[in-house]
C-alpha cells in the first residue's frame, strides 16, 4: 500500500514544507480515525478491469468544454501547492436556470456496464472548500447512461469524514449503491460520464476523481448516523416556481419522455413544469416497457434530511396542476402519484385522484392540496412508515400531458 504522501493516479501529492508535514499529521489522524477494518470486496477478473483505480479526473486537463465561464457556473484547472497538483475550481452561483453540471466522461470514452458492481464498487473524490463564503456547498454526484438518463446522490455526512465541507483536503466516498434518485430509470449496463451538479452557490478545490472498489468508513457512517434530523420550521417554503434549486429527473430525454421548465401556454408568459410522457408499450405490442415510469424529485432544503411534522394535518404539499393530455374519464386517477422518501429509502405516495384534481377541471388550471397525514408514518407500533423527510417525488406512468407550477410546502 503506497504511504499517503506518496503520488498516485488517485492521491494528493503533498510538499513536505514543514506546513506540508502538519496538514499530511492532520489528514492522516483524520483518515486513520475513518479507517475500517474490513478488506476490500473479492472481484472476480471482469470486476477487477471495471474497479481498477478508473480515472475520471487526476489533474490532467479536462476537455476544453468544461472549461471557461458559463451562465452559472465557472470551471478552471489551478495548482494547488497544499496538495501537489492541478486541480479543477469551481464556483458556481444561482440564476434563472436549473443548476449546472460538469461531465466526466470515461478515459477512452465508452460507455460501461456498471450492473455487476453495483454493490462492489465506489467514487473515490478528493475535495475541499474555497473562498471566504460561509455557504455550504451543494454538490450532487451523477451517473449519465447514453440517453442522458441519470441516478443521483447528494453529497452527505456519510460520505466524508468532516461534514459540511471545509477548506482540509478531504476524501469523499460514495458508494455505487448510493445512486438511489432516478436509479429505476437509468440504464446502468450503459453508464457514460460522472457528472458533478453544482446548487444554488458554492466554491471549491477538486483533485482526483477516481472508480475504486468501495470498503465502507465504519466511523463516518456512525457518526453520521446519530446526527440530529433537523427540526421542521413553520412557514411556507418554495419548491418549484419559475426554477427549482434542487431537482433531480427533469430533462428532455426524447419524444417519449419530456420533463421540461418551459413557458406556459396562455396569457400567462410564467415558466411551468412541462411533463409530457408515454411509458406504454408499442401498439399491437406483448413486450414490456424496460421502464414503465418517470420520477422527478424536489428539494427544499438542499437534500437535507428533516424530521416528520409535528402535526401532519396541517401541514401540506401545495401545486397547481394543468391537464391537458390525460381523459381519466368520470372517475379514475390521473397516472401520477405524489410521494415523499425518507432517509432510509422508505416511500409512500398518493395518487391523484378526481377528489383530489376533478376531471371537470380538464384544460384548466386546478390547485391541489395533499395533507401529510395522506402519507404513511412510522409509529410506535408499525415503524415500517415514513421515518423522516428526504425529498418529495411525482411518479408518472402510462402516458399523458400535464403542466405543474407553484410546487411547495406548507408547515
Amino acid at each position: 500500500m503506497r504511504p499517503f504522501f506518496q503520488s498516485s493516479p488517485y492521491s494528493p501529492r503533498f510538499q513536505l514544507s514543514w506546513f506540508g508535514i502538519a496538514c499530511v499529521a492532520l489528514a492522516c489522524a483524520t483518515l486513520s480515525s475513518c479507517s475500517n477494518s474490513n478488506k476490500l470486496p473479492a472481484l472476480n477478473d471482469a470486476e477487477s478491469a471495471l474497479l481498477d483505480s478508473i480515472s475520471l479526473f487526476a489533474g490532467t486537463l479536462p476537455s476544453e468544454a468544461l472549461l471557461g465561464t458559463f451562465p452559472q457556473h465557472r470551471c478552471t484547472v489551478e495548482s494547488d501547492s497544499l496538495y501537489g497538483a492541478d486541480v479543477m475550481h469551481l464556483n458556481w452561483w444561482k440564476g434563472p436556470g436549473l443548476s449546472e453540471r460538469i461531465s466526466l466522461p470515461w478515459p477512452d470514452k465508452n460507455p460501461r456496464n456498471l450492473t455487476s458492481v453495483e454493490d462492489l464498487g465506489g467514487l473515490s473524490i478528493w475535495v475541499r472548500k474555497e473562498g471566504a463564503s460561509r455557504s455550504v456547498p451543494v454538490l450532487v454526484f451523477e451517473l449519465e447512461d447514453t440517453r442522458g438518463m441519470r441516478s443521483s446522490v447528494a453529497l452527505a455526512a456519510r460520505h466524508v469524514p468532516s461534514f459540511p465541507l471545509d477548506t482540509l483536503w478531504q476524501e469523499v466516498r460514495i458508494p455505487l449503491s448510493d445512486f438511489n434518485c432516478g436509479r429505476n430509470q437509468t440504464d446502468w449496463s450503459a453508464i457514460s460520464s460522472m457528472n458533478l451538479r453544482m446548487e444554488h452557490f458554492g466554491e471549491v478545490l477538486v483533485g482526483a476523481c477516481t472508480l475504486v472498489p468501495h470498503m465502507g468508513r465504519k466511523k463516518v457512517e456512525r457518526r453520521a448516523a446519530k446526527r440530529p434530523l433537523i427540526a421542521m420550521e413553520p412557514g411556507q417554503f418554495i419548491v418549484f416556481e419559475e426554477n427549482a434549486d434542487h431537482e433531480w429527473g427533469l430533462g428532455d430525454f426524447g419524444e417519449d419522455r419530456q420533463f421540461i421548465v418551459k413557458e406556459k401556454r396562455g396569457r400567462s408568459k410564467s415558466q411551468a413544469l412541462d411533463c409530457q410522457w408515454d411509458c406504454t408499450p408499442p401498439p399491437l405490442s406483448s413486450q414490456k416497457v424496460r421502464f414503465p415510469d418517470h420520477t422527478i424529485g424536489f428539494s427544499w432544503n438542499r437534500w437535507q434530511t428533516l424530521a416528520p411534522p409535528a402535526r401532519p394535518d396541517a401541514a401540506y404539499i401545495v401545486f397547481k396542476l394543468r391537464n391537458i393530455g390525460v381523459n381519466p374519464g368520470p372517475t379514475a386517477a390521473l397516472p401520477i402519484e405524489v410521494g415523499i422518501e425518507d432517509g432510509t429509502g422508505r416511500r409512500s405516495s398518493v395518487a391523484l385522484t378526481q377528489v383530489l384534481i376533478p376531471a371537470t377541471g380538464f384544460g384548466k388550471w386546478m390547485e391541489c392540496r395533499i395533507p401529510f397525514n395522506a402519507f404513511d408514518w412510522a409509529t410506535e407500533d408499525d415503524p415500517s412508515g415514513l421515518g423522516s423527510i428526504s425529498y418529495i417525488y411525482f411518479q408518472f406512468s402510462e402516458k399523458g400531458h400535464v403542466y405543474i407550477d407553484d410546487l411547495s410546502v406548507r408547515f
